[in-house]
């Protein structure tokens, strides 16, 4: 690992934080979580490495606090749209309060799962399909620090939510709702669970895809030491 580390100080150093120095990173990452200890020197460098990285094409965008009362006030938001939309049957409301009320709670998930693991965040910044999506910056040293488990359960707590946000939107609209909004809610629970799946196979980025990593990881762990 120590030649890994030499070769990625000196090419940060040489060329800037890359897309390529990013994914060299992360190779870097997954072999510092298949030892068995880390020095606390190694583990700073990493911390370093990543912190350089990421805020290259992953600024700041708000603090933690600010962006969790934000995505509070979007879920907050979302709700009240569904609801009018629902009283008003206007599909627009519907859509608009739906997208509102997963990109509000999706982080909460993670923050939530967070807390009960051990795992700290720093930051929101913005990411997602559309690159305006609120999203949370982990703490890495306190997230190398974690088990497997705890990771795996980070991970997949973003996903969690945003199936079960799915699948109430879906319930709302098949008992309250006329037909078009029916037909929205079910099409919404269709894009996410295939998102998800996608996301586990490994062809896109996701939630998902990181817990597959932890995963694979931990099988191959033994066998690395």
């Amino acid at each position: 690992m120590e030649d890994m580390l030499r070769e990625l100080e000196q090419k940060i150093e040489t060329e800037g934080a890359t897309k390529a120095s990013l994914r060299q990173f992360w190779k870097l990452a997954d072999r510092a979580k298949m030892k068995k200890q880390i020095s606390q020197d190694d583990l700073d460098r990493i911390v370093r490495l990543r912190d350089t990285l990421f805020g290259k094409f992953y600024p700041p965008f708000l603090t933690l606090r600010q962006g969790l009362a934000l995505t509070a006030v979007a879920t907050l938001v979302g709700a009240v749209l569904i609801w009018y939309g629902l009283q008003s049957d206007q599909l627009l409301l519907f859509l608009t309060g739906s997208a509102f009320l997963m990109v509000g709670t999706h982080p909460w998930g993670h923050w939530m799962a967070g807390k009960s693991v051990g795992v700290n965040f720093e930051y929101f910044y913005l990411d997602g399909p559309a690159k305006f999506e609120p999203c949370l910056k982990i703490d890495y040293k306190n997230y190398l620090k974690a088990s497997f488990n705890s990771r795996m359960i980070v991970h997949a707590s973003g996903a969690l939510v945003t199936v079960l946000t799915a699948v109430t939107l879906l319930l709302v609209a098949l008992t309250t709702g006329g037909l078009w909004m029916r037909s929205i809610a079910l099409a919404i629970f269709i894009v996410v669970v295939i998102t998800e799946i996608v996301s586990w196979a490994g062809i896109a980025s996701g939630d998902l895809k990181r817990v597959r990593r932890e995963v694979i990881l931990k099988k191959h762990k033994k066998s690395f030491n």
